[in-house]
């Protein structure tokens, strides 16, 4: 996949720079949720987007899933290379807010999309992470249709795989939501 067609939905809000999307176009993208942005923008991917493409072309060759493109959003969408960073800070209840409207605008418009939740275990250093993480899960029950999957098992911890150290032989799987038992997400 070429890198090319690319949108980037930024911008600063209460002084933080932010990126709310980073959209490949095509006809079947595949949704993703990371933690936080590093520095990919519509001209040049940082090393988790050129492996996300990297695992969207390895299961070109032996997959049904199809996508042709992706759409990369996140838990925040402040612009931090080092997450760990993000426990400095007490987190924006603003761009939360504004972030959950960009994801449920992408949801609505793939209401029967396939999203891969991929943020890692750099969410167990950052406590309101949770929360934020949580309101976004349940936001995303909202989308019956909606397919959730993680890549391989989950972390020890019992959060979602981050691609970055990942083969590419690594198969999408469903989402196992039993792992956020400590959470309020999916619990009925």
């Amino acid at each position: 996949m070429e890198y090319d067609n690319i949108i980037c939905v930024s911008g600063k809000i209460d002084g933080c720079k932010c990126r709310f999307i980073l959209r490949k176009e095509g006809d079947k993208p595949l949704i993703l949720i990371g933690l936080n942005p590093s520095t990919a923008d519509e001209t040049t991917p940082d090393a988790t987007i050129r492996k996300i493409i990297g695992f969207i072309d390895a299961w070109k060759k032996d997959s049904h899933h199809g996508y042709d493109s992706f759409i990369m959003l996140n838990l925040y969408p402040l612009i931090e290379t080092f997450p760990d960073e993000l426990s400095k800070n007490p987190g924006n209840k603003n761009l939360h807010k504004r972030n959950l409207e960009k994801i449920t605008s992408v949801l609505k418009e793939y209401p029967q999309g396939d999203v891969l939740l991929c943020y890692g275990d750099s969410i167990d250093k950052v406590s309101w992470l949770k929360e934020f993480r949580d309101d976004i899960l349940n936001m995303i029950k909202t989308f019956p249709e909606i397919r959730l999957f993680q890549l391989g098992d989950p972390t020890i911890s019992g959060n979602p795989r981050h691609p970055s150290r990942l083969s590419y032989s690594v198969k999408l799987r469903p989402f196992a939501s039993e792992n956020l038992a400590s959470t309020a997400a999916f619990s009925e």
